[in-house]
């Protein structure tokens, strides 16, 4: 018996071995003659050339191929004559009256006139990319190009003009959450909305714009151009969190706890105009503590009152550049890590992992760290839970559509270069998220606004339905010992009350709760709390 067994077991593998065999070889031979199937790209035709010169490789040539997020847009045909756009627009406006009419035609030649200066009829190609450079790290690129014998208008000048380092990254301590530092030309900035106003024939708009120098000298004491002429085109913004220090903020009724913040704004300057200013300004109060020391001019306003956290308003001046901090400490902190007497930002892990592969030139940075991104998730969380009733399944709904359930962190450069404007950047968003941002944070927000008053209005519904139903039983109760010469203690049933009430009995309270008819002399009741007759 064992060894007809031992046959048949035999066969059957044999059998199957063969079959497997035969199996593959099929497999094989249908693998080989699907591999000579024509694919889409050969049954396309020969490759297209343009009718018109795109900036298509200039652009593309700076972005990374390969990632999650590729885009390419050609702009020049349709930004080239935009202006001429704009005047055919005027003259297809419906007849005005005549006084309707000066003021369109006044609009439309300053709109004209802005986008003939400010060169954006000069952008050829926009284009942007994502790719994964680690997990949960990306690295982006956005170009606005225009090519090199363009961008002469203001819009490319505003922002600085040379790339170069990046003075502002030395001043960052190591728990700095965010900085942003940028080129800005304000004084061009000034020139252009002066000149723009003075042609526009717009007499209100004009007196408007005089009426700023006037207005800052009479508070400042310091002449406008005096003022312009001490700026040295670069600004920056630092805010940091110490740990070590944790304080309570209100936020929806409720305290949450956050690291302490500090605050910095930076401003380079070609003189001590602002910071004598302001000097001469707090000379006027004997609690103002004098920290001159070499190469350095501060002063310090010790607030009178007990704070949660360090705030000593502080102002400075060192190295052509002005300090306005939220303490003294801050500055001297800033100013030993310029000097390499402490280690700063850069020094730290993260800032090293986040400007890998980043340019160490250009006219704008800007850094977030993970902990504020963190700290930023939380804030948004408590708020959104604050401010809505709605279940923890639907507020962890609301909350996917609103963001990424992780907190963002970027270093990002800007450099204005000879054929546009270059933006390089790594950090826990890729475009293709940015990309999606708008289609699904719309909604997202609209969610969170609509669904916690849905669901209020829905309970606030269920609740008068039911203390409708308390006032039928009631009614009830009263009619059936009226006609029946109840006393106040008896206690009628739901088939006594039958005859007296409307639809099916017993009543069903439309949230659930357990009704209780009770006694005559007393009211009933919904077990619901809140649902009772007054």
């Amino acid at each position: 018996m064992k060894t007809r067994f031992s046959i048949y077991a035999s066969a059957l593998v044999l059998a199957g071995l063969l079959a497997a065999l035969d199996s593959g070889c099929k497999k094989k031979q249908t693998v080989e003659q699907n591999s000579n199937a024509p694919t889409i790209r050969s049954q396309t035709n020969s490759p297209v050339v343009p009718a018109e010169k795109t900036s298509f490789n200039e652009v593309t040539s700076q972005l990374d191929p390969g990632g999650d997020f590729y885009l390419y847009l050609g702009t020049a045909q349709w930004l080239e004559h935009l202006s001429s756009k704009v005047e055919n627009l005027r003259q297809r406006l419906p007849a005005a009256s005549a006084g309707e009419a000066t003021n369109i035609n006044k609009a439309f030649d300053l709109l004209t006139r802005l986008i003939q200066d400010s060169g954006v009829q000069d952008i050829s190609g926009v284009g942007l990319s994502s790719i994964e450079i680690e997990k949960g790290l990306y690295h982006n690129k956005a170009l606005l190009h225009h090519y090199p014998d363009k961008g002469s208008g203001f819009l490319w000048k505003l922002g600085g003009d040379q790339p170069h380092a990046f003075t502002g990254l030395d001043f960052l301590p190591t728990n700095t959450a965010l900085a942003v530092f940028s080129d800005m030309d304000v004084t061009l900035l000034w020139s252009v909305a002066q000149n723009e106003l003075d042609k526009s024939q717009f007499p209100k708009a004009r007196a408007l714009l005089q009426k700023v120098p006037e207005e800052f000298e009479k508070k400042t004491q310091v002449g406008w151009d005096q003022f312009l002429k001490s700026l040295g085109g670069e600004f920056g913004f630092v805010l940091t969190l110490d740990d070590s220090n944790m304080i309570p903020i209100p936020l929806g009724g409720q305290l949450i706890q956050i690291p302490e913040p500090g605050l910095l704004l930076v401003a380079k300057v070609k003189d001590d105009t602002i910071f004598n200013r302001i000097d001469q300004e707090l000379k006027k109060n004997p609690q103002v503590i004098k920290g001159d020391k070499a190469g350095l001019k501060m002063r310090t306003m010790p607030l009178p009152l007990p704070m949660a956290f360090n705030l000593r308003p502080t102002a400075a001046s060192s190295g052509g550049y002005l300090f306005i901090a939220s303490s003294d400490a801050l500055v001297e902190e800033a100013l030993a890590i310029k000097d390499g007497k402490k280690p700063g930002l850069k020094s730290t892990a993260e800032f090293k992992r986040l400007s890998q592969n980043i340019p160490d030139q250009g006219n704008q940075f800007s850094y977030m760290s993970e902990r504020f991104g963190q700290i930023l998730f939380e804030v948004q969380k408590q708020a959104i839970a604050n401010g809505s009733k709605s279940t923890p399944e639907q507020m962890r709904w609301i909350q996917s559509l609103l963001r990424q359930n992780r907190p963002a962190f970027a270093y990002t450069v800007g450099i204005n270069a000879p054929d546009g404007c270059m933006t390089i950047g790594n950090g826990s968003q890729s475009y293709a998220m940015t990309a999606l941002l708008p289609a699904v944070a719309v909604p997202g927000m609209l969610a969170a606004i609509a669904i916690p008053n849905f669901v209020k209005a829905r309970a606030t519904a269920q609740k008068n339905a039911c203390i409708n139903n308390l006032r039928q039983m009631d009614a009830a109760k009263q009619q059936w010992a009226l006609e029946n010469n109840k006393k106040s203690t008896d206690i009628p049933t739901w088939n006594d009350l039958k005859p007296y009430l409307r639809g099916p009995v017993p009543l069903i309270c439309p949230d659930g709760g357990a009704y209780s008819l009770n006694a005559v002399g007393e009211a009933p009741t919904c077990s619901i709390p809140g649902h009772q007759l007054p």
